[in-house]
């Protein structure tokens, strides 16, 4: 490393991380640093695109770079992506999961994607609710889904989200889904493996109420960024509520946060504010469990209206609830960034004191699975960067790297997980 390359990174140490209570040199999250003429070539262990507070880093990088004369080319590790994944292509995968039924959970993960997607993300959705899947009529799909002539499944497309959704397969809209465990194992395993999702930012994925089989084969199938658990304001909610909690966090699944679902209501005529559900419910899950309490989202009559004629709320960007909305998709996607560079930097995103924790043995126990290190050895990695231009963030494309600097990547990239984003997008995917 140069002289002038020594002195930026250390100048970078200034640029402190909002959510790991540390600068991104000291937390690993610089992966490398190249000055060619007055050009400084950053690569950086990011991947949660559209993230304010990755965007924001992105942005101090630049001041610094500048305040020394340099112009700032910002490019994002592909260490992210797992070969042995059904789902390569896919940065980010989000379960939104509810320990009981009635909760709003599927409207919480139509808004969810319809936001991610609002803001510039490329955004699928899996309904895999087999019992009950509703997201097909909720979000407005015009159409069926496609095939391939290797018969894979081609989804359609409503607000910029990608759909798969059992409702598609179903011959009637009223066929009752009698299934047991093994066909719902086949029907999600199909439904997550021999869809074409193309190039994902995010994956968010509607679960069925509950802790069953189709939790499992989620989690035993794809590696799950994080789970979002919704929940409603009342104490009788949140027994099962901690039980979706307990069931990610024993399997080692980070939980992005709780979201309270009819979260009050404002009358339109007195303007007063009514707690139908009783209040505090997601707060007090939030505390017991030390995760954040990524929304509060209210009753609001446009939802129903909106999910049975026009679409999403988050789609209509038209008052507070789907501000609300908006809030609570732009928490995620920082949580989301938080999770993933807390992995690189090895601790804890709850805790950045602490490193992480292994997966608990009774999961181990139950299901048979094997304790496995997914950390490869440094000659076994390899560097790929996207590049990403200094004054337009969302443009996305790859470049080569030289061998020097394959080998410098190589020693630092050590997980072949996901592992954090910046403000990325590719339109030609």
């Amino acid at each position: 490393m140069t002289t002038a390359e020594t002195r930026l990174r250390e100048r970078l140490r200034n640029v402190e991380d909002p959510a790991l209570d540390g600068d991104i040199v000291s937390l690993g999250l610089i992966k490398d640093i190249r000055i060619v003429d007055d050009r400084a070539e950053i690569s950086l262990a990011f991947n949660a695109p559209y993230a304010t507070d990755e965007m924001e880093m992105g942005d101090r990088i630049r001041e610094v770079c500048a305040e020394l004369g340099l112009e700032a080319s910002l490019s994002v590790s592909l260490s992210w992506q797992d070969a042995d994944s059904p789902l390569p292509d896919v940065r980010n995968i989000i379960a939104v999961s509810s320990g009981k039924g009635g909760v709003g959970k599927t409207t919480v993960a139509t808004n969810l994607a319809t936001a991610l997607s609002e803001a510039g993300a490329r955004v699928g959705l899996l309904d895999g609710d087999i019992y009950g899947p509703n997201v097909p009529s909720m979000i407005g799909v015009d159409g069926e889904p496609g095939l391939t002539d290797d018969e894979t499944l081609v989804p359609p497309e409503a607000y910029g989200v990608k759909l798969i959704s059992m409702g598609f397969l179903a011959q009637e809209n009223t066929d009752p889904a009698m299934l047991r465990g093994p066909m719902i194992d086949n029907i999600l395993t199909q439904l997550i493996e021999h869809v074409e999702w193309g190039s994902l930012d995010y994956l968010v994925v509607d679960l069925p109420p509950g802790t069953g089989d189709a939790q499992l084969t989620l989690l035993q199938t794809v590696p799950l960024t994080g789970a979002i658990v919704v929940t409603t304001p009342e104490d009788v909610a949140l027994e099962d509520v901690r039980k979706g909690v307990r069931m990610f966090t024993d399997h080692g699944t980070p939980v992005l946060g709780v979201v309270e679902n009819m979260s009050g209501f404002r009358c339109s005529n007195c303007g007063d504010h009514h707690e139908i559900y009783g209040s505090g419910g997601g707060r007090k899950i939030a505390d017991e469990y030390d995760i954040p309490l990524l929304g509060e989202i209210p009753i609001d009559p446009a939802i129903r209206a909106g999910t049975d004629t026009e679409g999403p709320v988050a789609a209509l960007k038209d008052g507070p609830t789907a501000d609300s909305f908006a809030d609570f998709a732009s928490g995620v996607a920082n949580r989301v960034g938080a999770v993933n560079r807390a992995e690189v930097a090895d601790v804890d995103p709850d805790d950045p004191e602490s490193p992480t924790e292994p997966p608990a043995d009774w999961y181990l126990e139950a299901t048979g699975a094997e304790a496995t290190d997914d950390t490869e050895s440094d000659s076994d990695q390899t560097a790929e960067e996207t590049e990403v231009d200094a004054d337009d963030p969302v443009e996305e494309s790859t470049t080569d790297s030289t061998d020097e600097q394959a080998e410098d990547q190589a020693e630092d990239d050590t997980t072949s997980k996901p592992s954090g984003g910046l403000d990325l997008s590719d339109d030609s995917a």
